[in-house]
């Protein structure tokens, strides 16, 4: 696995440049180009499509079922990945696939918000917590 997250690393690391956070990665082979799925109308990630015969003999390794669909960081890592089951179509659906990049922006931004806020409090002994309501002491 250590293999297969280095490789898909250096692979998008050439062509990431000036891409968005998170890249959807499309792997099939030729013979089964028709059960490709169709990615259009996914937001918030760049696409990307490769065939199995053209990958690496150590990647190639690593994917044991075609299509398979990996949901990438902008670090190489892994953070979702769908894969075709014995009719060699990915059965998940483009809801499920857009949730799952979804819940990962609104970690990312509410991580920021985290941090931004602690940057931005000056002095949190004087907040005071009544009642569900978050008042500044006088």
């Amino acid at each position: 696995m250590k293999h297969l997250i280095y490789v898909l690393f250096v692979l998008l690391l050439c062509s990431m440049g000036n891409a968005q956070d998170m890249t959807l990665l499309h792997i099939n082979a030729k013979w089964n180009q028709s059960n490709n799925y169709d990615l259009k109308g996914i937001k918030n990630c760049k696409i990307k499509m490769a065939l199995l015969e053209d990958l690496v003999p150590l990647m190639k390794a690593q994917i044991k079922s075609v299509p398979t669909i990996i949901l990438l960081d902008k670090y190489g890592k892994p953070r979702g990945q769908w894969k075709a089951g014995l009719s060699f179509k990915v059965e998940a659906t483009k809801e499920e696939i857009q949730n799952r990049i979804n819940i990962i922006h609104l970690e990312k931004n509410n991580n920021k918000t985290i941090i931004k806020s602690k940057a931005e409090t000056k002095d949190i002994s004087r907040l005071d917590v009544n009642k569900s309501k978050v008042k500044l002491k006088q």
